[in-house]
């Protein structure tokens, strides 16, 4: 009896530690615990992309093309894009599911993963690497994910191309954005109803044929519309922001009341605006003109909300090219991309997520901005400046296409960083503060508010920096060049980037843009080191652990001997 109730009592208790362990591991499953050692917490989602995800109510099947037979760079981007869906699916739960596709592969999938990107217009990168030979190789990757819920779909591209920067700068740049771009792509595919915005209309503000580019990446986030209010504030609270593009008429008492009163009350503004009236096609029958400065009415009321848009004209070393036609007279014409001083290349604020990774920016004339009033109610950060040799040309300005026969020498162009784009967030003071309502304005004094609440406004002096080239403007299809993209030198600039993260961050009242602004510190070897003591450090890392199991070979034998050799006496 004793024997059995013994073992009764073991069968009690293994059971008993047995149903424990079962109870241990369902409570731990439903507790999310990771812990996160690296310094810039890379594997931490934000708390806003935590309950985003875990709101989910609608499934997203998410395909990654970027994988197969990668380089290094490329494999740790792959990695990463893996580690970040794995953290979303930890809190999306069953609602998130993804799939690695290689397009590269020998199987039918691959082809129709091919197909279905063509189809999307999301081609292939090439990637060039040298051999030891010396040789160079060249491969394709498809640095992409698409995001499908029902029949929606929204593509991601993966890679951030950074002219200027290495492959592993634009490699850990892309690892940066990741949780960015998919709450941005999940954001966009949930949505049920779009935030609407609107270009204003009526003062000689760009054609919507001149914006039609960005107007098309804008419409992915918005429903864009254009018009006048006229002399009511009610038509501009249904939107989230306005955009003021290059207007060159002034604009009335009444319509500037009616947009004072929208910032008062919260609403957000784009301005682009133009502090010297001239433009390049000014300068294409005359080759030379006079630029003078470009009053819209508008003036008092930026000083108001603390900026003044000055009436002169940067200059810039660095700055894009124009063709000139460099053969003799009576010669057939031969252009020569030369370097046009007046389209300054705009250097962005790295620290800001409106242009953070956001290329150089093309002006086309640009002014300068001046902070005034000095309001403590208000924030101010520069966006867009001019390079370290630069200048301020003053009106009236002298413009000729002779200019760029000029050599530019840096002791000629003594200003240095010169700023051209400003943010303002804060509480702004109406610019119609002790002044009576306009005529043909109905308000009723309660409405009225001479000081805002917490609102966003940009202010970027130079109009240009939106509007994309038209060819053939007259015809029934009229030639659209994308936004940014030069084609004296075929690059493409930040100009649509810069003007998509403006208004995303002037109607983002939830800190999504604040995920942009993430930095991954790059850790690279020292090359000098490789270099010079890479031998020395192979024979370290190889020779020291060999070292020790010898060691441990030696020492494990003898001591086992002298141990268990003097107990058997």
């Amino acid at each position: 009896m004793p024997v059995n109730s013994n073992r009764h009592k073991d069968l009690i208790r293994f059971g008993v530690l047995l149903l424990g362990i079962v109870l241990l591991n369902v409570f731990a499953s439903s507790i999310v615990f990771r812990l996160d050692l690296t310094a810039e917490k890379r594997f931490t989602l934000a708390d806003i992309t935590r309950d985003f995800l875990s709101g989910m109510e609608e499934p997203v099947f998410a395909r990654v093309y970027l994988s197969g037979d990668l380089n290094v760079g490329f494999s740790r981007l792959s990695d990463a894009v893996e580690d970040k869906l794995q953290e979303f699916e930890v809190y999306a739960g069953a609602n998130l599911d993804y799939q690695f596709i290689d397009p590269e592969g020998a199987d039918e999938s691959s082809e129709e993963a091919k197909a279905f990107l063509s189809e999307l217009g999301l081609d292939p990168v090439p990637v060039f690497e040298a051999r030891e030979d010396g040789s160079r190789s060249k491969t394709f990757v498809y640095p992409y994910l698409v995001f499908w819920s029902g029949e929606a779909e929204i593509a991601v591209n993966l890679l951030e191309n950074m002219p200027g920067q290495s492959g592993a700068e634009n490699l850990n740049s892309s690892m940066e954005v990741l949780e960015y771009k998919f709450t941005d792509a999940l954001r966009r595919l949930l949505a049920e109803e779009m935030p609407r915005i609107a270009f204003l209309e009526g003062h000689g503000e760009y054609d919507e044929v001149d914006v039609v580019d960005v107007t098309d990446a804008l419409s992915r986030y918005y429903q864009v519309d254009r018009g006048n209010p006229g002399a009511s504030p009610e038509m501009l609270q249904p939107y989230a922001a306005l955009i003021v593009a290059g207007p060159t008429k002034e604009f009335a008492e009444n319509e500037k009341f009616a947009i004072d009163q929208y910032i008062m009350q919260g609403g957000k503004v784009l301005w682009l605006m133009d502090g010297i009236g001239v433009t390049m096609d000014s300068l294409q029958n005359t080759m030379q003109t006079v630029g003078l400065p470009l009053d819209v009415n508008l003036n008092d009321q930026l000083f108001r909300y603390g900026f003044r848009i000055n009436p002169v004209v940067v200059q810039d070393i660095q700055s894009g090219m124009i063709p000139v036609n460099v053969a003799p007279a009576g010669q057939p014409s031969q252009f020569v991309p030369m370097p046009w001083t007046y389209s300054p290349l705009l250097n962005t604020n790295n620290s800001h997520p409106v242009t953070r990774n956001v290329n150089l920016v093309k002006g086309s004339f640009a002014s300068s901005i001046d902070t005034v009033g000095g309001d403590l109610n208000t924030v101010n950060t520069p966006l867009l400046f001019s390079s370290r040799y630069s200048r301020e040309m003053e009106s009236p300005v002298f413009i000729s296409l002779a200019h760029v026969e000029e050599q530019p020498a840096r002791e000629n162009f003594p200003q240095s960083h010169i700023p051209v784009a400003y943010l303002s967030e804060g509480q702004f003071t109406s610019a119609f503060l002790n002044r009576p309502v306009p005529p043909q304005v109905s308000i009723s004094h309660s409405q009225r508010r001479d000081q805002s609440v917490d609102t966003r406004m940009i202010v970027v002096a130079d109009a240009a920096i939106i509007k994309n080239e038209v060819h053939r403007r007259e015809s029934s299809n009229p030639g659209i060049v994308p936004l940014g993209y030069d084609e004296v030198t075929r690059q493409t600039f930040g100009n649509k980037q810069f003007i998509l993260n403006a208004v995303n961050y002037l109607t983002d009242d939830q800190g999504w843009m604040q995920l942009r602004a993430r930095n991954y510190r790059l850790r690279l070897l020292n090359r000098d080191k490789v270099a010079n003591e890479a031998t020395y450090w192979k024979v370290v890392n190889i020779g020291i652990p060999v070292f020790f199991v010898l060691l441990l070979g030696l020492i494990v034998p003898f001591w086992r001997k002298r141990r268990f050799g003097k107990e058997s006496k």
